[in-house]
């Protein structure tokens, strides 16, 4: 009777501790794909070119930066200029399971979003 009792027991222990395993590695793959969303975005806001006098992302260049950064990781991104001054790049990807495959959940999705917004400052006030 005790025998059975600790078999159960084990693998339900192992099944909890397999399951903070894989959330803990999927929330580490989370924060390296915003990591890399951000950081592509601000490569991408290096990217400049001048309209009416104000800095503005070049959408072409912006977009090929941003892209470029983000292929050097793991993760396949998106990238965009929106609203003329901010360019916003989507990371996707996934975390693939340890431990939680022993039930039938082989992968979780990861996503990222980052965003950097150009501004032009001229005498220390934004224009």
């Amino acid at each position: 009777m005790v025998a059975v009792w600790v078999s159960v027991s084990l693998v339900a222990f192992i099944m909890v501790i397999g399951i903070g395993v894989d959330f803990a590695g999927h929330a580490a793959a989370a924060q390296d794909a915003r990591a890399v969303a951000a950081e592509a975005a601000r490569a991408g806001g290096q990217h400049l070119t001048l309209d009416s006098g104000h800095a503005r992302p070049d959408v072409h260049a912006a977009i090929t930066a941003a892209n470029t950064y983000a292929a050097a990781s793991p993760w396949t991104s998106s990238a965009k200029v929106t609203g003329g001054d901010s360019i916003t790049v989507t990371t996707t990807g996934r975390y693939e399971t340890k431990f939680i495959s022993i039930i039938g959940i082989s992968s979780l999705r990861v996503t990222g979003t980052g965003t950097a917004t150009v501004k032009s400052v001229l005498g220390g006030t934004e224009q």
